[in-house]
């Protein structure tokens, strides 16, 4: 009799909660894009959308689908790619993806790969203001990785970056990268970061950073920059074939994910 007034009050109590409205915490997970399914993310399908990328079935992660780039060769580099969808506005966030070289790719002298920003990040040159930054990847000459962050105290126009010292993209390899950004708070405090891991293996740790000066929800993380080609912006940054006329290459990402930490 006691297990039964037990069941029944337990019933009685998660009905008055849902009543209310009370509900389980949402996840902490704000965006999944595998490219697999029918119905993409709404950041997946910004990304899909992109006049340079398309699906590639049986090109993903263990025969999935992958989201192909290509990149054109040109006297700047290579074509831009770049979209940079919302998320949910964070101090913390972590951006996953998985990301393939094709055969042969050129790295030239380097270009640039994805990262996050707030609600107007600030790349190309241009003076940050209070609210604004920007935390990328780039990969380097060699095959290497390294950050490039615009932050309030950065050095030189063009942003500061931290190499991963002892790792290399192989062509035609899959390579797991996730990227942490903390965002300094308060806003005078220079420990902000960004933690970088490829393969499971932590490869940078770039700390000391004062992103933002403002604490407003401007300054906040809210944008996947989904942003990648080769440059700089002159025609030493382009890839090239074995004439050294301008080609083009291409590399696969698949299953990107955007963790509020």
């Amino acid at each position: 009799m006691i297990r039964f007034w037990t069941l029944g009050l337990t019933l009685v109590v998660l009905f008055a909660l849902w009543w209310s409205g009370i509900q389980a915490p949402p996840t902490s997970e704000q965006a999944i894009e595998t490219f697999d399914n029918p119905t993409f993310s709404s950041q997946g399908q910004s990304l899909v959308e992109h006049s340079r990328t398309q699906l590639a079935p049986g090109h993903g992660v263990n025969g999935s689908t992958a989201l192909r780039v290509d990149y054109e060769g040109y006297e700047r580099g290579s074509r831009r790619v770049v979209v940079s969808p919302r998320i949910d506005p964070a101090l913390q966030y972590e951006l996953s993806f998985w990301v393939q070289f094709c055969e042969g790719f050129d790295f030239a002298r380097g270009g640039k790969l994805h990262g996050l920003g707030p609600a107007s990040p600030v790349a190309g040159g241009n003076e940050p203001s209070a609210d604004q930054w920007s935390a990328r990847l780039m990969f380097r000459g060699d095959g290497g990785l390294q950050t490039y962050v615009y932050h309030q105290d950065m050095a030189g126009r063009y942003g500061d970056t931290r190499r991963a010292e002892a790792f290399q993209f192989t062509p035609g390899q899959y390579h797991h990268v996730r990227m942490q950004v903390d965002l300094n708070a308060p806003s005078s405090a220079n420990n902000g970061q960004v933690l970088v891991w490829v393969d499971d293996a932590l490869v940078i740790e770039h700390t000391g950073l004062r992103f933002r000066d403002v604490e407003n929800d401007q300054s906040l993380i809210q944008r996947l920059m989904f942003s990648t080609f080769h440059g700089g912006s002159s025609p030493e940054w382009a890839p090239r074939d074995s004439t050294g006329a301008f080609k083009t290459d291409c590399a696969f990402f698949d299953d990107f994910s955007m963790l509020i930490k």
